[in-house]
């Protein structure tokens, strides 16, 4: 008898930016050129945006509770190749 194997491997590609305009257009820049080679299938998986926030005094002598608040967004995203 013939037995064909079938092979269930697949490579994850973890991106990560600040700016999500730049990593949806370098996810979607890797999935053209995968699909060029014959790859299965390509899913994308969006991750949870990750959010820190930093507190700062604006004076830094006076006037503890005059503050600044500014934040980073990291996006996140996974790329699953199946071969």
């Amino acid at each position: 008898k013939f037995m064909s194997s079938v092979t269930n491997e697949k490579i994850r590609v973890r991106l990560e930016s600040f700016n999500h305009e730049l990593l949806t257009e370098s996810c979607q820049k890797i999935t053209d050129m995968i699909q060029n080679l014959n790859a299965n299938k390509i899913s994308t998986i969006p991750l949870p945006t990750d959010k820190r926030i930093y507190c700062v005094l604006r004076s830094p002598h006076v006037d503890k509770d005059s503050r600044e608040h500014f934040e980073i967004r990291i996006h996140k995203r996974i790329l699953e190749i199946y071969a």
